[in-house]
C-alpha cells in the first residue's frame, strides 16, 4: 500500500465537510471515545486530527484540536471557541513537552509516514505522558498496527479492540 498523498487527504476531507462528517462518524467515534478517555491523564491534552472537534469538549478546556482541513476545522469552531491548530501531524507546530497528553483517534492511516508523526507526537508530550493512537481494523492487522510504534522514544502499554469498535487502539508513553 503507497502511502496516502497529504494534498489529496486534505482535498477529501475538505469536501466531505464537517456537517457530512459528523453525520457519518459521530455515534463510532463517540464509542471509542469512551473507551480512550480513561488513558489520557490530566493537563493539556492534543488532540492531534480533530477532525470536527468531536472528542475536544470531553477532552477539558486546556485540550487543543490539530487537523489539516480547513472545512473540518471550521466545524470544530461550532464546538469550541480556541485551541484549534491548522496544521500537519508530521509536522507540529509546538514547542518540546508541551502537552501532558496526546490523543489521534482514527488518523495514523493517513499520514505519508505513521514513524514521523508518531516521533512528532513524541516530541511535543511531556515524559512519560499518554499517548492515545487508533486505526481501523481494515487498514492495519494487528501486528503491523504495533509495528508503527517500533520508535526508541515511545513505549507501548497496551494494544486493544473490543467488537463495538472498528479500530486498534495503542496506549503509549513517552520515555524521555
Amino acid at each position: 500500500m503507497s502511502p496516502p498523498n497529504k494534498s489529496e487527504i486534505k482535498d477529501r476531507y475538505d469536501q466531505l465537510g464537517g456537517e457530512m462528517y459528523d453525520t457519518r462518524y459521530t455515534e463510532e467515534q463517540a464509542v471509542k471515545y469512551e473507551h480512550i478517555l480513561g488513558y489520557l491523564g490530566r493537563g493539556k491534552t492534543l488532540d492531534n486530527g480533530c477532525g470536527t472537534g468531536l472528542f475536544l469538549p470531553k477532552l477539558g478546556k486546556y485540550s487543543v484540536g490539530l487537523d489539516l482541513s480547513s472545512e473540518l476545522l471550521s466545524e470544530a469552531r461550532s464546538r469550541v471557541k480556541q485551541g484549534l491548530v491548522q496544521a500537519d501531524s508530521e509536522n507540529l507546530p509546538f514547542r518540546n513537552d508541551v502537552f501532558d497528553s496526546m490523543v489521534s483517534v482514527t488518523v495514523i492511516q493517513n499520514v505519508t509516514s505513521p514513524q514521523e508523526m508518531m516521533a512528532e507526537s513524541a516530541r511535543v508530550t511531556k515524559p512519560t505522558g499518554p499517548m492515545v493512537i487508533s486505526s481501523l481494523k481494515r487498514v492495519y492487522k494487528e501486528d503491523e498496527f504495533r509495528n508503527l510504534f517500533q520508535l526508541e522514544e515511545i513505549d507501548v502499554e497496551t494494544i486493544f479492540t473490543s467488537e463495538n469498535i472498528n479500530d486498534w487502539i495503542a496506549v503509549l508513553r513517552n520515555k524521555y
